[in-house]
């Protein structure tokens, strides 16, 4: 399929760019967590095993980060030959927070996706990362045609108005959250290592803000 190969060239620095920007913003943020606690521990001297522990972790994230960022070369050309010679064309269905590719059975946030559209303009390439919350590969490169595009059930009816939770609330509801939990233990484990990480990080800063005042 000469418009495939054509796609990838055309939007490669684009979709490199949504890639970047993705583990940049996850680097960012855990390597300001590490600097709080590092900071934290060389002035207060106070769990310092523990936060030594804590900043061994986080050196660990960051480099898994940074190692993942450097795949980009490999794991476009993996989704380029996965539709050579024969584009592989996937259904698409639309909820509040996600899009949901039927044949691979996975979810796209809609945040920050793109929908690209294609030399063959029947179909639109949609590049986005996977609604999970540790996804060992995040970024998605699907190929479908918008005029198949369907609704959720629940999410249709709330587009035309038949909703009884309100709208900030939505975002906590089982199915969005089901959406969002992938493996059972990673979203365990992950999510109580980050309100860990946060509840040392509020400890700390105000702590430190104490001191200062």
């Amino acid at each position: 399929m000469d418009f495939v190969k054509n796609d990838f060239d055309y939007y490669r620095r684009t979709i490199e760019g949504m890639y970047q920007k993705y583990y940049n913003k996850r680097i960012l943020i855990v390597g300001l967590a590490l600097l709080i606690i590092a900071f934290y521990t060389f002035f207060s001297q106070e769990f310092v095993f523990l936060n030594i522990v804590l900043i061994i972790a986080l050196a660990a994230i960051i480099g898994f980060l940074i190692n993942q960022r450097g795949k980009f070369p490999e794991i476009y050309d993996r989704f380029l030959q996965a539709n050579l010679p024969e584009v592989k064309i996937d259904r698409i269905e639309e909820d509040e927070y996600s899009y949901l590719a039927k044949e691979d059975d996975v979810r796209v946030n809609k945040n920050g996706v793109r929908n690209l559209p294609s030399n063959n303009k029947q179909y639109t390439m949609m590049v986005g990362f996977e609604k999970t919350f540790f996804a060992q590969q995040p970024l998605q490169i699907i190929y479908y045609d918008m005029l198949d595009l369907t609704y959720e059930e629940k999410y249709r009816l709330r587009r035309n108005g038949y909703s009884s939770m309100p709208r900030f609330l939505r975002r906590f509801s089982l199915g969005n959250l089901k959406a969002g939990i992938g493996n059972l233990f990673s979203f365990i484990f992950g999510n109580l290592f980050i309100l860990f990480i946060l509840f040392r990080l509020l400890r700390y800063v105000i702590a430190m803000l104490r001191s200062f005042m």
